[in-house]
């Protein structure tokens, strides 16, 4: 029989290799502590460690050793205060001889990661590009402009490449920041001199520059005029330029021709809605990672349902998670649908048989409007009400894009779509009267 210690090192070894970062470093803490009737004995130097690390980590220890082995093999966690892991005191007398750089870097968050980053079909163009510039940055796909929906991992992808950089490179000042806390710096330096000085040096002396959702940059002709100065500054010296946006940057209104050309200028790469395998993949990591305990069925349940986005995947498995832990019972799939029935919309949905033109009608029948003013521009409070939630429902039940929503309502524009849908989105949790409105007009679509 093979020697259980053997066992375990092959195991940690391949643990460090394939567990996201936020695991690993429970994984180093772990000593062999023996063997009992067979049994395999952990040691960690606290019970804070033991309780933690048997959370978060048993279930991929316990099928690692196994596979290991080749026959299942029990694993006990122990505390034993005298063991601390070798790793550790290896790495602490690395750093008294070798000391590293110490990152610069504040503005990044540090949980955003290519390796814990779930990449399918819809998102491995984008993904590959970014592990590219991360490892070549000023050199490859610059500058890069990454577009796509709500909540399907623009800005996992813009911190990952940071962090990564970071991490290889902890000399080079990057930053990464929102296009509203930009706009919000350039205002607040107007106030004098030296602070557009201050602020003009800050963004313009950098090697990475990532900035998110520049369509709030909109309309903003000011915070435009410098950052146009300040992208050519970077762009002329070699330095990294990687930007986000929620739609392709043609779609993008007041936005000055120049600035949309600067963004043009490099790789342009979008994301799509993940496929189901792929939010099977992201479901089963975001359980992993957070603890949760969710039958296989739910998840296969939720996968099915949910196909918009991964915030709003996250969103089903917290709640269930938190009805479990509040009510101490499992999650069946009965409990998933009652849990679920304002959250998801069924699987039947998203095909030909739903038009624009009977959403409108339903609608229109609903609040008893004209249907001509849902798609005019009055501003009827009634009215408005219906118009948002037509949009939102065509955004919802039809595979038609936002886009093409506009042009069926009057020409409307992209942004003017997207506003509706994230505003009935807002007030869904919270104003029952229009989340009745919303499943009436929904259920009798789906039905019919």
């Amino acid at each position: 029989m093979e020697n259980l210690e053997t066992i375990w090192k092959e195991a940690e070894a391949h643990l460090e290799d394939s567990l996201p970062d936020a695991k690993k470093q429970w994984i180093k803490r772990i000593s062999f502590g023996g063997e009992k009737d067979g049994t395999m004995i952990l040691t960690l130097s606290s019970q804070f460690y033991k309780a933690t690390t048997e959370k978060n980590c048993r279930t991929e220890i316990e099928n690692m050793v196994s596979e290991i082995a080749g026959r299942d093999i029990p694993v006990e966690f122990a505390v034993d205060s005298s063991k601390k892991p070798q790793k550790q005191t290896a790495q602490k007398s690395e750093r008294k001889s070798a000391p590293e750089p110490v990152s610069k870097n504040t503005t990044l968050n540090k949980q955003y990661s290519f390796d814990n980053f779930i990449s399918g079909d819809n998102s491995s163009f984008a993904f590959n590009a970014c592990k590219v510039i991360a490892q070549n940055p000023g050199t490859s796909f610059n500058p890069c402009l990454i577009y796509g929906g709500v909540g399907l991992g623009k800005t996992h992808l813009l911190e990952s490449i940071g962090n990564y950089i970071d991490e290889h490179n902890p000399k080079m000042k990057i930053i990464y920041v929102t296009a509203e806390s930009f706009t919000n710096e350039f205002i607040d330096s107007l106030l004098s001199k030296e602070k557009i000085s201050s602020f003009k040096s800050k963004y313009r002396n950098v090697d990475v520059l990532l900035i998110d959702d520049i369509h709030f940059l909109q309309k903003k002709d000011s915070t435009q005029e410098e950052l146009f100065h300040t992208f050519n500054e970077l762009y002329d010296s070699h330095k990294q330029i990687v930007l986000t946006c929620d739609r392709p940057i043609t779609e993008l209104t007041d936005i000055t021709d120049r600035l949309k050309t600067r963004f043009r200028k490099g790789l342009n790469v979008d994301l799509q809605p993940p496929a189901y395998e792929t939010r099977m993949a992201i479901a089963m990591q975001k359980c992993r990672e957070k603890g949760y305990q969710i039958d296989q069925k739910v998840l296969e349940y939720i996968c099915q349902s949910i196909n918009t986005n991964v915030r709003d995947l996250e969103g089903a498995l917290t709640t269930l998670s938190s009805f479990a832990s509040l009510v101490g019972k499992p999650v069946t799939l009965d409990i998933a649908r009652e849990q679920l029935k304002n959250f998801i919309v069924s699987p039947a949905i998203k095909n030909n048989d739903i038009t624009i033109d009977m959403i409108i009608q339903k609608t229109a029948a609903y609040f008893n409007v004209k249907e001509y003013d849902i798609r005019g521009k009055s501003r009827n409070k009634n009215i408005t009400l219906a118009r948002h939630i037509s949009i939102y429902l065509a955004s919802i039940l039809t595979s038609f894009s936002l886009s093409e929503i506009g042009k069926s309502m009057n020409g409307k524009d992209h942004t003017t779509i997207m506003y509706s849908v994230e505003k009935i989105k807002s007030i869904l949790d919270v104003d029952d009267s229009v989340r009745q409105a919303v499943n009436s007009i929904k259920n009798e679509l789906i039905e019919g």
